[in-house]
């Protein structure tokens, strides 16, 4: 595989209108790349990321204002109408 200085050199040594469709032919290449593969991803599992928002939930105290969980959790899962579909 070739390295960033052999690439220089060789694009060096070329006429400047061939130095400007190299240039051209790799923003075009970048242009095919995923969208997410342009940023770099966090190799993190997916638990290991909710166990470690979890442990921040936890450390803020977000819930205590919750007194009996289980009514409140029967609360949150009760069906509701959707707004603009009231039969």
């Amino acid at each position: 595989m070739a390295t960033i200085q052999q690439i220089l050199e060789d694009i060096d040594s070329l006429p400047p209108e061939m130095q400007e469709e190299a240039l051209d032919f790799v923003r075009f290449l970048k242009s095919k790349l995923p969208k997410s593969k342009s940023k770099p991803k966090e190799n993190t599992p997916n638990g290991t990321k909710l166990a470690q928002l979890m442990e921040e939930a936890s450390d803020k105290n977000l819930f205590s204002h919750i007194k009996d969980p289980a009514a409140w959790q029967r609360e949150v899962r009760q069906d509701r109408p959707l707004p603009g579909r009231e039969d």
